[in-house]
């Protein structure tokens, strides 16, 4: 029972949002394909596309998966087959155009640490970064097939200049954030739910980009499907840290409850990181509402799959 998109957010960070650029579901949203559909249904930001970067965010239908994980799920953690699981990550990586290319993902812990990967080895050295350094240490991926990776460590954000690599963060109602500098050829991807979003992971994302080369008033940063303020209570103490370092969380239920909404505060984390209005999008759907489109953790109790935010550099794109 599919439920209606989270409105866009009051104030400020509805200003000046760009529209035909945001990401959009190809070959259409899940319900507009059928529930079995050939190829699994993403939103793609296409202008991105054409300016060699891959930024995508799937959803739950067109895998394998069987419930409670029906149908895409791509977590390998939550007690799904491991054969589907992969299977339906190579399903992506196909529909996407990445078959054949390694995933990177971290051991997200909801902190505020971000790595460098790297697919080539004897170049490291950097170590694991500081907390709350916003500088990334420097990783290579560890063995196992493409898109079945060993985790590169304890982290919620993942940057990269590498062109052999996809990086790919799980969600199930935090927000997933894909950032894009296309000129200085850098991409990364952040896992933001409320305790992230409270320790700065979203700028500590950006300012790894800064430390590859990237301009953050040159960045784009992609906001995907969280759970809404429309479903998301929250007590008083998660409420205060992160309302208070981003007003534009702040929500209520519809029921009238205190509530947090966590995409447009990452939006507004880009803003303070120095990336430009007008270059941070939200797709702007709730994760709990649409029950066809995407899994959460809230809705289904904790026993369900995990969507994902994957970005990656496109060989050879004139950079």
């Amino acid at each position: 029972m599919a439920g209606a998109a989270r409105p866009a957010a009051a104030g400020p960070m509805s200003a000046d949002r760009p529209g035909p650029t945001d990401p959009a579901w190809r070959p259409g949203p899940p319900e507009a394909v059928g529930p079995d559909p050939a190829w699994p249904p993403v939103l793609v930001a296409e202008d991105l596309l054409e300016a060699g970067v891959v930024a995508a965010f799937t959803g739950r239908a067109g895998g394998s998966s069987a419930p409670p994980y029906a149908t895409l799920n791509l977590g390998l953690a939550v007690g799904d087959d491991l054969r589907r699981v992969l299977a339906n990550r190579r399903r992506v990586a196909t529909v996407l155009g990445l078959a054949g290319r390694p995933w990177a993902l971290a051991r997200q812990v909801h902190g505020n640490r971000i790595l460098a990967v790297e697919t080539r080895t004897g170049q490291f050295g950097a170590g694991l970064a500081a907390p709350g350094s916003g500088r990334a240490g420097t990783v290579a991926l560890g063995p196992g097939p493409p898109e079945g990776k060993l985790p590169v460590g304890e982290a919620d954000g993942l940057v990269t200049t590498d062109p052999g690599v996809v990086l790919a963060v799980l969600t199930a109602d935090c927000a997933p954030v894909l950032l894009a500098d296309a000129a200085a050829g850098v991409v990364g991807a952040v896992h933001a739910g409320w305790r992230g979003l409270a320790a700065g992971v979203v700028e500590a994302g950006v300012a790894a980009m800064a430390d590859l080369g990237a301009d953050p008033a040159a960045t784009v940063g992609l906001v995907g499907p969280a759970v809404g303020g429309c479903c998301y209570e929250v007590g008083p103490d998660v409420r205060e840290a992160v309302g208070a370092r981003y007003p534009a969380a702040l929500a209520t239920t519809r029921d009238g409850r205190p509530a947090l909404d966590p995409a447009p505060g990452a939006a507004q984390a880009l803003e303070r990181a120095g990336v430009e209005v007008t270059n941070v999008r939200l797709v702007g759907e709730c994760t709990v509402d649409l029950a066809d489109r995407y899994f959460s953790h809230r809705r289904d109790h904790g026993r369900t799959g995990r969507q994902a935010g994957l970005i990656a550099l496109v060989p050879g794109a004139g950079r």
